[in-house]
């Protein structure tokens, strides 16, 4: 049995150990996106766009950049390299939460997606304490997905790579492949 494997039980051996737990880790791992979404949100247009609306105009177009992207990898990974969930390979898990599909686990999109939106405020030069806050909300909403028991501990790790590597690549992506392809297409409609 991986490493991973490994790991994943151990922590879905907490599930039901302790209610508090149980309740906290279902809610950030189903609802806390949101959650870091709205915080991301509100920051980028209210204090952002209030000092720089140009830089929060890049932060809005390199996070539609790196989502798309990122939806994009982590679904051709998935069609490549087939990795069900937990659930499908042990029958016996503990589940807080019910996914849609269950074909797909490698990588985490929650955490890939969790990850992309707190780079994207570091990358936009947030202060120190609050990229601490939403670099912790996506920690916490990943780990939370091993606890409730839809990823394993690798699917994690894809993620937060996946998601490392669109943050540090988005400039090119935006300057090289969305930027003129946006253009492109107004030139077309207009």
């Amino acid at each position: 049995m991986s490493l991973s494997k490994k790991i994943f039980f151990k922590i879905n051996a907490q599930v039901g150990k302790r209610a508090w737990l149980d309740r906290l880790m279902y809610l950030s791992a189903n609802l806390l996106i949101y959650v870091l979404a709205f915080f991301v949100i509100t920051w980028g247009v209210f204090v952002l766009g209030g000092v720089d609306p140009e830089k929060f105009e890049i932060m809005v177009k390199i996070l539609l950049t790196v989502f798309v992207f990122s939806f994009a990898i982590s679904y051709g990974i998935a069609l490549l390299w087939k990795h069900p969930r937990p659930i499908v390979e042990f029958p016996e898990t503990k589940m807080l939460l019910h996914p849609i599909e269950v074909w797909k686990s490698f990588p985490s999109d929650h955490t890939s997606m969790s990850f992309l939106l707190a780079g994207s405020v570091v990358l936009m030069g947030a202060g120190l304490g609050f990229s601490i806050f939403v670099l912790l909300l996506a920690t916490i909403i990943a780990f939370s997905r091993v606890y409730v028991g839809v990823h394993y501990p690798r699917d994690i790790v894809g993620g937060f790579v996946l998601a490392l590597v669109l943050l540090f690549g988005s400039n090119w992506l935006l300057m090289n492949i969305t930027q003129p392809l946006y253009t492109f297409l107004t030139n077309l409609i207009a």
